[in-house]
């Protein structure tokens, strides 16, 4: 019986592969036999035929090949996908305190040796998105797996959010529009059927804890505050007053019910529904400072092309927002995006504070959480920066 067919590859990547770089791009390959269909299993192998790795082959991406195992006899079926299942939850043990929290990333794509596919879970709910075409034959697979293993998280909806589909139920009957979930004590109320992402954004779960332990009593700038994450949690941890900004009306009407979800009065905080660009331009003008500015964009940079422009429209943001820093205060910083790396961030950083003349100390510096694996040769999965600084008095 034949395995899967052969890609040869037309580049000298194997040392990367076998290291753990799971992407193959289409232009590293010798043309692919006539008819092979997206989301079929694939053999990756060197000029010479020589086995390298086994993954999906997706005809219509750049990138055609995402390897899923290194190891010939092992087989991307459904045993194999509850082994990754099971081992990704496995690695989750000593990330969440489950007393407190119930929202988390159980399976973060590549960095779980599942490539293309990545599952959040709020509560009783677990949010999956497929990362293009080919990941998607795992599909019936994935919600079996989650159905067996989750069901001692309490786990009963499965839902499928993925990019450019719209949203579908996979098991389980819809999912309570919203899902209240608990992080770190606090609740809030997600929205997985429209939210951002799938629902929430989990990575900065233990970024908005951090600085609500270093919110009591000061004033609290949030900018692009989305549905208040960082907010609540710095108004839980003492803060005396918190703005929080956001374009999207929904958004901040979504903020307001997660204050008074945790017992918090919205009318003591204030939420406006402003660019951040042209509130910054205001507060700037009317000499507004806050102990503590947090600064959470989009991404900038959503290709390599684009990043050059990106680091100067970062910098030139991080030091607008500097500039309302009072003299002694906090600042917290984020970027998202995968092309910029830490270094260059820390750059930009510095850069944005001899800009605004607000000399800083570095607090912390972060990446993902541990939620949110990557792989030691797959520097694209490490896209999370965040860094809390001090501003000299």
């Amino acid at each position: 019986m034949s395995g899967p067919p052969h890609l040869r590859l037309a580049k000298e990547l194997e040392r990367s592969l076998r290291a753990g770089h799971p992407w193959v791009y289409a232009d590293a390959l010798m043309p692919p036999p006539p008819g092979l269909a997206t989301g079929a299993v694939v053999d990756v192998a060197t000029r010479d035929g020589r086995f390298v790795g086994r993954g999906l082959y997706d005809a219509g991406s750049p990138i055609a090949v995402r390897v899923a195992t290194l190891d010939p006899a092992e087989s991307l079926d459904g045993a194999f996908l509850r082994r990754r299942l099971a081992s990704a939850l496995a690695a989750r043990e000593g990330a969440i305190d489950r007393a407190t929290t119930d929202c988390f990333r159980w399976v973060n794509g590549e960095g779980d040796r599942l490539p293309g596919v990545v599952v959040d879970v709020y509560g009783p709910v677990a949010v999956v998105r497929f990362d293009g075409e080919a990941a998607r034959v795992w599909r019936d697979g994935v919600v079996e797996a989650l159905v067996a293993l989750g069901a001692p998280l309490g786990l009963r909806h499965v839902y499928e959010r993925s990019r450019g589909a719209r949203g579908e139920v996979l098991h389980g009957g819809e999912p309570p529009r919203p899902v209240v979930v608990r992080e770190h004590g606090a609740v809030f109320r997600v929205d997985v059927h429209a939210g951002q992402k799938t629902g929430f954004f989990l990575d900065q779960r233990d970024n908005r804890a951090l600085l609500g332990r270093w919110a009591r009593g000061r004033t609290v700038a949030n900018l692009f505050g989305y549905t208040g994450g960082f907010s609540v949690q710095c108004a839980r941890g003492g803060a005396s007053r918190v703005v929080t900004v956001d374009v999207a009306r929904q958004a901040l009407a979504d903020a307001r019910e997660n204050f008074a979800a945790n017992g918090l009065d919205p009318a003591a905080h204030d939420f406006d529904c402003v660019d951040a660009f042209e509130w910054l331009d205001a507060a700037v003008a009317a000499g507004r400072t806050f102990d503590l500015v947090i600064v959470d964009p989009p991404s900038f940079a959503p290709s390599e092309k684009a990043l050059k422009k990106a680091l100067v429209a970062y910098r030139d943001l991080n030091a607008s927002a500097l500039r309302v820093v009072a003299p002694g205060g906090l600042f917290a910083s984020a970027s998202c995006s995968s092309h910029v790396a830490m270094e260059p961030f820390l750059e930009v950083l510095r850069d944005a504070a001899v800009v605004a003349n607000r000399p800083l100390r570095l607090l912390e510096v972060r990446g993902q959480p541990p939620d949110h694996p990557s792989l030691p040769a797959f520097p694209e999965g490490r896209y999370l920066k965040f860094v809390l600084a001090g501003c000299y008095s």
